[in-house]
């Protein structure tokens, strides 16, 4: 092994096929011209943080490293192991390949967008970063890696730090590239805090208000010769009477074949939605309901509308996204987005599913659709107004609430959908 490039943790050998593997992966994934005095250097050290965060095998090496770029990541690194934040961010980046990736690779980016500024001009090799330049890098990637963890919670899956993200639109490269965008987003941080606590109070606030089994709703009861459909009390009968029923009919289970259906949430974000904690709070309930969808096997659509619908999301990444990074802007109109909402509902698969409608509003523009939320429609509308009063929303809603932007009140709504 080249002294040059040595690592600086033990219990995972640099010589391994698992340490080699994951540097050719960072490589991969980071998509950059690394500095070519530092290439090896910079990739080693991004290595060693990777199993650092992800492995509880790796330690720092006590030894001082030869070389002054290693040795100047491996003090800096000594250190960081020591803190609190170190030991609170490792709680959820141990096992967990994502966060650890794109903890090392924003450290990769950062060390060698450095590098290059300070290229010695003779072609020296021996450029290593100050102590001040690599806690720059260290404290970035670390800011990244806490908006990512926040992000993949709610875009929770069965294997929060596995691969199977790819076929739900968070692969690594979607992570990050996401966290990149969110970064940028003034509040952006503050909705993922605010959805995630209400994902973590919600269990113990709400009320189980209906229950669903695998084979659908019980519905009533009906005349059957299939024991197996039968009531249990109606096998615990005398003879005579059993006999009797055998021959004329046992009282069965009746079973509507009904999936919980989905939601569909339409999120205003006019202009005025832009004003004090309209924003935060809606869209943090917004991705909080998302996760309930996902949680209870429901399908979530998102539309943002303003004057006019915009588009239809269903995908993990894209509604996050949207929801984290889209300006709101322009006017309202209600009656579109919600004519959009009922034709999507109608024209898609889930036309047969019990579908629930959540509009996020503070318009009160003139609302006249009697007519399409008839009593024969299974659609239900909840309703959440901020700050206003829409008498033509208040007529078809299942639900009309008065929204409180606060805690006590995405919570009312949350409590409202899951009962529907």
């Amino acid at each position: 092994m080249p002294e040059n490039s040595r690592s600086n943790i033990d219990g995972i050998p640099q010589s391994s096929t698992v340490y080699k593997i994951t540097k050719e992966r960072l490589v991969r994934r980071v998509n950059i011209d690394l500095d070519k005095n530092s290439a090896d250097n910079i990739k080693t050290a991004a290595s060693d943080l990777y199993f650092l965060f992800y492995s509880g095998l790796a330690t720092v090496r006590s030894e001082k490293n030869k070389n002054e770029f290693m040795e100047s990541v491996r003090l800096r690194m000594e250190y960081i192991t020591e803190t609190k934040d170190f030991k609170q961010e490792r709680a959820y980046t141990q096992l967990n390949d994502r966060l650890s990736m794109l903890y090392s690779i924003n450290f990769m980016k950062a060390l060698n967008e450095n590098a290059k500024k300070n290229q010695p001009r003779n072609g020296n090799s021996s450029n290593a970063p100050d102590q001040k330049t690599i806690e720059k890098s260290m404290e970035g990637a670390s800011k990244k890696v806490e908006m990512a963890h926040e992000i993949e919670k709610i875009v929770k899956d069965k294997n929060p730090g596995g691969n199977i993200g790819k076929k739900e639109g968070m692969s690594v490269e979607s992570l990050i590239d996401l966290t990149d965008k969110a970064m940028k987003v003034d509040n952006a941080d503050k909705i993922l805090t605010l959805a995630n606590k209400l994902i973590d109070i919600m269990p113990r606030y709400t009320k189980k208000m209906r229950s669903f089994s695998n084979t659908g709703e019980l519905a009533g009861y009906y005349k059957t010769r299939h024991i197996s459909n039968v009531l249990s009390r109606e096998l615990a009968m005398p003879d005579e009477i059993f006999y009797s029923k055998l021959i004329n009919g046992f009282t069965g289970k009746e079973k509507r074949l009904m999936s919980p259906g989905s939601y569909y949430v339409l999120l205003d974000k006019s202009g005025s939605m832009y004003e004090g904690d309209k924003t935060l709070w809606s869209r943090s309930v917004a991705l909080a309901l998302f996760r309930i969808a996902r949680s209870r096997g429901r399908k979530y659509y998102f539309r943002f509308f303003d004057n006019k619908p915009h588009d239809l999301l269903n995908s993990p990444f894209d509604v996050v996204e949207n929801i984290l990074t889209v300006e709101a802007n322009k006017g309202t109109c209600i009656e579109c987005a919600l004519k959009t909402a009922l034709r999507d509902l109608q024209d898609t698969k889930i036309r047969s599913e019990t579908n629930t409608i959540i509009i996020i509003t503070d318009g009160e523009d003139k609302v006249n659709m009697q007519d399409y939320f008839r009593k024969e429609n299974e659609t239900k509308l909840i309703t959440v107004m901020i700050n206003g009063y829409n008498e033509g929303l208040k007529k078809i809603s299942t639900e009309y609430m008065n929204a409180k932007l606060d805690e006590s009140g995405a919570l009312e709504l949350l409590d409202v959908a899951r009962s529907v």
